[in-house]
């Protein structure tokens, strides 16, 4: 018996294909029958991830260790975390919601270096400002 679905007093013949993975046969319009959705999608998400990780390691192979050491440290989470919370989460710049604490004085120079956790050597910008 050919599936069918009730319009009007009339009745239609539903239009079917096979499952892209399992070859059950599904209503037009989907992709995958319910067993199969959630475990490609599962099998999605840890292709995306695995993507993220590969790409975060090429990036990170190209970033200075002294300066990574720096941005993960308990001292610097710390005060940046501070500086947020004082600031109201507001970037000096324009006003938007801040994401990002920097450094007035970049920290790749001599003098920035030096100041990397002066508290007067940061400021709070959005992504935009930055």
């Amino acid at each position: 018996m050919v599936p069918a679905f009730y319009y009007g007093g009339w009745v239609y013949p539903m239009l079917l294909k096979e499952c892209r993975r399992c070859g059950q046969l599904i209503p037009y319009g989907s992709t995958y029958c319910r067993v199969c959705a959630p475990i490609v999608d599962e099998e999605r998400q840890a292709r995306i991830a695995e993507s993220k990780k590969k790409s975060n390691r090429v990036y990170n192979q190209g970033r200075d260790p002294k300066y990574q050491r720096f941005y993960n440290s308990a001292d610097w989470r710390r005060l940046s975390a501070r500086y947020l919370q004082d600031k109201g989460y507001r970037c000096e710049e324009c006003g938007a919601i801040a994401t990002q604490v920097h450094h007035k004085d970049p920290i790749q120079q001599a003098s920035g270096w030096e100041h990397r956790l002066d508290y007067n050597n940061l400021e709070l910008v959005c992504t935009h400002c930055h």
